[in-house]
């Protein structure tokens, strides 16, 4: 008895051992695996928080960037154009002798956000990026919306604000993304330059003094970007009034008026934003009552390359500021404003202006 009772505890102890051996040697290779591929990923890549707070994974080093929209595709231009792989919308026919031709050829794969949403996935992953990149106003849901997109392209994306008021910010941001601190850090210091000095100036103009702008476009000039909108938030920037107090578009389109509602707000200045309208607005007998066209007070944009108001609401709107504070303001925006064109040309759009060209933008 006491012979069978020893045989069956040995048998026990063994099973025991035996199986407490099995689960020990397996454990060992998929620590040493796991620790591996960590120390991999850390090697090629890092982590960015985003402006949402969104903690993104992305390539330590970057080589193809792709823009999500049109302010994001000017933006990314104006800091690093060479990483661009692609286009978001074609440039303007404006744009021609002004951006360097070899971006033409990019491939174009339409926008995600905006009235005029068009995004190609397929084209997009085709053109083989690293990283697409949104840049704008935060709209709501935005963090869910780009983590759906990223989970569908297979492509980590990210976001940065970018509005009149934190231009500089986004490309200080922008620098810490794409690695070329020291480029973002010049034009982060021209945008906050130009948006100090242009505070002390608005502040500077009494409440009575303040003069009232319309921002005509559209065929009939019946268009508006209202008080408001980021589409003409620079008219308040210089210390101006947007004469337009409606609901303010979503859109660049802007909101529909009536030709009576703007005699009603009788502005001081109207800027049309093409040279068809401008010349509409001058020469049209529906529009020749206004005090603003009886006093020569109607200026078209300039949109060489960009808008200089609004469309794309970008960078593109800083040279605007000096422009138009030397048509409202002449008295306290004094700059000459060539030079500023010239300086803002050189480092936003990598080009040398030559006389003929100032004359052509102006």
């Amino acid at each position: 008895m006491k012979k069978k009772l020893f045989t069956i505890l040995l048998s026990v102890s063994l099973l025991f051992s035996l199986t407490g051996c099995a689960k020990e040697e397996p454990a060992k290779e998929p620590v040493k695996e796991a620790q591996t591929q960590e120390n991999t990923e850390t090697e090629e890549t890092r982590t960015f928080t985003d402006s949402v707070g969104r903690t993104v994974t992305i390539p330590k080093e970057l080589k193809k960037i792709a823009p999500s929209g049109p302010v994001a595709q000017l933006v990314l231009y104006t800091a690093t154009p060479d990483l661009l792989c692609g286009l978001a919308r074609e440039f303007p026919e404006t744009a021609e002798g002004y951006i360097d031709d070899s971006y033409y050829s990019l491939p174009v794969f339409g926008q995600f956000y905006g009235k005029n949403a068009n995004l190609n996935m397929e084209a997009l992953v085709a053109a083989s990026p690293e990283l697409v990149i949104d840049i704008g106003e935060p709209k709501e849901n935005i963090g869910e919306e780009l983590d759906s997109l990223s989970e569908q392209l297979g492509i980590p994306v990210v976001f940065i604000e970018a509005t009149l008021p934190t231009m500089e910010s986004a490309y200080t941001k922008l620098g810490e993304l794409l690695g070329n601190t020291k480029e973002c850090e010049e034009l982060a210091a021209y945008c906050k330059e130009l948006l100090e000095d242009t505070s002390k100036k608005a502040a500077s103009i009494p409440e009575d003094e303040k003069k009232t702008i319309y921002l005509a476009s559209g065929n009939e000039g019946l268009n508006t970007n209202a008080s408001g909108s980021i589409h003409g938030d620079i008219v308040e920037q210089i210390g101006a009034v947007n004469a337009a107090r409606v609901d303010a578009a979503s859109t660049g389109g802007g909101s529909e008026v009536s030709l009576e509602q703007i005699f009603l707000w009788n502005p001081d200045i109207v800027l049309a934003d093409t040279k068809e309208l401008y010349e509409k607005l001058l020469n049209d007998p529906a529009w020749q009552d206004l005090e603003a066209v009886k006093n020569n007070q109607v200026y078209q944009i300039p949109d060489i390359p960009y808008s200089y108001i609004n469309n794309p609401p970008s960078v593109n709107r800083f040279i605007g500021i000096p422009w138009l504070g030397n048509i409202v303001y002449p008295e306290v925006y004094t700059e000459d404003i060539r030079k500023e064109v010239t300086e803002f040309y050189q480092l936003f759009y990598h080009i040398e202006l030559t006389e003929e060209q100032l004359d052509e933008i102006l």
